[in-house]
């Protein structure tokens, strides 16, 4: 019986109809899928590899009168016909229509009382090859354990894994007087904890103060409050999805033309990108937009699956027009941002509690959502932009690669737009996700990336694929 930390359910506390907290991930397979029954071979890999994802087999329990956040427990019932569904797209199964499809299945909640997974094999698409798409909770993974997830299930690496879920010992839902029992344990726990770092917490309130006087002077500015866009708004229950790939080998070989890094090139491009799209709308601010951009926190070697993430902010510089000058006010905020994050990091704490905080958390996200309140309040960001490393080597079922890994994330209130990529192999895959109230034609600024990636590389003087030019 595992606690979440506060990250991990804050996920479950953030979550409205309108806004879902759950992540997924489009895994596209090529022609050549050995076997008469993918369903059947789906459910079966999954069913060895469940022990190796403990998320799979558990499920949310709630403390009494949500006093405090809720426990894992190890489910009784993995109904894999539930969780592992079957859909055909009609003829011709084009891109369109299979990103048209995951976008709805994309907006339905996950059920509490199970697992909170869901996958879906998609057949029929123009190419003779197939797609999986896999839903799974952010409060049980962030983007690195979904990597690890993928890995474990389509890795060439797993094929020997052969332990049966049978052998999880299973558990009853903790009474009222062991949900008390942790509780009371947790919040002494944090109590100590927090004691113990105050050192680091007052290093990194100094750290924090000085930022902020030298932010007064021309030599330092901080980054204030984002200008307010389309994308600040209080977002529907419906959802637009765009993709596209671009070649990793050709960004490094930017960034190592211009001394970047590959996420100082990945934000060029798309702030490229939202420059061209808001310039079309007529809609484009004067001052730079800012991006939310998740970092992990995890050590080299850790593969927890849990959330061991937070955010540093960034100057997108849309008000930029030379993609080089571009890439280099990136890259300085995003050094700036790092380095300030080296400062306070040991401060930073991803778990604490208070009495009644599910409720109160609740609460207050229902209430950004009915009021719309995100409509009236000032930007802090304009949308966030994540970049995770996928799994460096091949991934294939049943005899398929796997050849693109779309992601797909969150949009919530505020921030209706939300940029993730995912690498794999040589690919870099796009998964653009939004409000479709407020970004309806959200592929526009996928084939947008594209296109700033050719300019990006025309401008460091390198080659770019002059069939889509």
């Amino acid at each position: 019986m595992d606690r979440l930390s506060a990250l991990d359910a804050t996920f479950l506390y953030a979550e409205t109809p309108e806004m879902p907290m759950h992540v997924a991930i489009l895994a596209v397979f090529a022609a050549g899928a050995t076997g008469d029954n993918l369903l059947v071979d789906l459910r079966n890999q999954v069913k060895r590899r469940i022990p190796l994802i403990p998320f799979f087999s558990r499920r949310i329990s709630t403390t009494p009168l949500q006093f405090d956040h809720p426990v894992w427990v190890v489910s009784d019932d993995i109904d894999l016909e539930y969780h592992i569904r079957h859909t055909h797209l009609p003829s011709p199964g084009s891109a369109d229509q299979l990103n048209t499809l995951v976008t709805r299945l994309h907006m339905a909640p996950l059920d509490r009382a199970r697992p909170l997974w869901q996958f879906y094999l998609i057949e029929g698409l123009q190419d003779g090859g197939f797609a999986v798409y896999m839903k799974m909770h952010h409060a049980a993974i962030d983007g690195k354990s979904g990597m690890s997830t993928l890995d474990i299930i389509f890795g060439v690496s797993s094929k020997q894994v052969a332990t049966q879920p049978d052998l999880i010992p299973r558990k009853k839902d903790p009474n009222i007087f062991d949900s008390l029992n942790i509780s009371f344990e947790n919040i002494l726990r944090q109590q100590q904890q927090f004691i113990e770092s105050l050192p680091e917490m007052s290093n990194a309130l100094g750290s924090i103060a000085k930022r902020v006087i030298a932010g007064f002077s021309k030599d330092a500015p901080l980054i204030g409050l984002a200008p307010k866009t389309m994308f600040n708004v209080s977002v529907s229950n419906q959802r637009s999805f765009g993709t596209c790939s671009i070649s990793l080998s050709e960004v490094k070989a930017v960034g190592k033309s211009t001394k970047s890094t590959v996420n100082d090139v990945v934000l060029t491009i798309c702030s490229g990108a939202l420059r061209r799209y808001l310039e079309l709308r007529n809609a484009l601010p004067e001052q730079s937009l800012i991006a939310a951009v998740p970092v992990s926190l995890r050590k080299p070697d850790n593969a927890d699956m849990n959330n061991q993430v937070t955010v540093i902010i960034c100057d997108l510089a849309t008000n930029v027009v030379d993609p080089i000058i571009r890439l280099q006010t990136i890259k300085r905020s995003s050094q700036e941002a790092k380095a300030f994050l080296g400062e306070v990091r040991g401060a930073l704490m991803n778990d604490i509690s208070w009495w009644g905080m599910p409720l109160v958390i609740t609460g207050l996200s229902q209430l950004m959502n009915r009021t719309q309140l995100a409509n009236r309040l000032p930007a802090l960001v304009n949308l966030a932009i994540s970049n995770v490393p996928g799994p460096k080597g091949p991934l294939e079922f049943v005899g398929a690669k796997m050849v693109r890994n779309y992601p797909m994330s969150i949009a919530g209130d505020g921030a209706a737009l939300n940029v993730t990529v995912h690498s794999h192999l040589d690919n870099l895959d796009f998964g653009l996700i939004a409000c479709r109230k407020a970004v309806p034609d959200v592929q526009i600024i996928n084939d947008l990336i594209v296109d700033e990636f050719d300019n990006l590389k025309r401008a460091a003087s390198l080659p770019f694929d002059h069939s889509r030019g």
